[in-house]
């Protein structure tokens, strides 16, 4: 199932607030999990939904690399009303660091930080970009 964003040219926030728009209202928390990873698999996501549970729900969960924050992120109900104010080319990411949760890292290793936004990376990461 999709949820529609005929507002994507207006940013980033947009798809956001159209992903959570389309939730059920019993939905815990959301997994912005972006198109361009293609080394995320189900076992990293198994992970990352793992520690959510563990923390009560109450906690940013995220990927990791060495230390350094990455994707996919689970982000908790509590943060779905601020995200609703977000505008622009604008993500989470400032939520998650001033709102006060609990964040909590999880290694899955290079992954969080492989994505294809060029030509050349989708290349190197074994893709073929059909002309």
């Amino acid at each position: 199932t999709f949820a529609d964003n005929p507002d994507f040219a207006e940013g980033l926030s947009t798809s956001l607030k159209a992903g959570i728009a389309y939730l059920p209202e019993d939905s815990a928390c959301v997994m912005i999990v972006l198109g361009d990873m293609p080394d995320i698999t189900s076992d990293d996501l198994d992970r990352l939904i793992d520690a959510f549970r563990k923390a009560g729900g109450n906690a940013v969960v995220r990927a990791s690399h060495d230390g350094k924050r990455g994707n996919p992120v689970l982000l908790p109900r509590s943060l779905f009303p601020a995200i609703a104010h977000l505008e622009g080319d604008t993500g989470a990411r400032h939520l998650v660091e001033t709102e006060g949760l609990d964040v909590i890292d999880v290694e899955i290793g290079a992954a969080a930080s492989v994505d294809v936004d060029t030509r050349e990376a989708l290349e190197g990461a074994g893709g073929v970009l059909q002309d």
